[in-house]
């Protein structure tokens, strides 16, 4: 199958960028998921992290966009989580083709 729309990850938290290959164009759903994730993260008074992603993600078309937006959402939290400086999860290297 063909995947010709990307979609980047920006490095953050000590953490490297991911680029994130779909097959129809995600990129703004995806952005959406990891800026809604990071001003989560900024904000002491947030709130549910699942209640803020299901609530900002349930605006999108249901199918590829929703999915993009989850993805761009978690990989952020992901990368707080195994920061050296913020979290202590640490993963291995995995690659990602959706």
């Amino acid at each position: 199958m063909n995947k010709p729309f990307t979609s980047y990850l920006a490095s953050d938290d000590g953490q490297r960028s991911a680029v994130i290959k779909w097959s129809v164009d995600c990129e703004q759903a995806f952005d959406k998921g990891v800026a809604c994730a990071q001003t989560w993260l900024s904000n002491n008074d947030t709130g549910w992290l699942w209640a803020n992603m299901i609530i900002e993600r349930d605006i999108l078309p249901a199918g590829v966009q929703r999915r993009a937006f989850e993805v761009g959402f978690l990989s952020r939290v992901h990368q707080r989580l195994c920061s050296p400086f913020d979290g202590n999860h640490q993963v291995r290297r995995t690659s990602l083709l959706l």
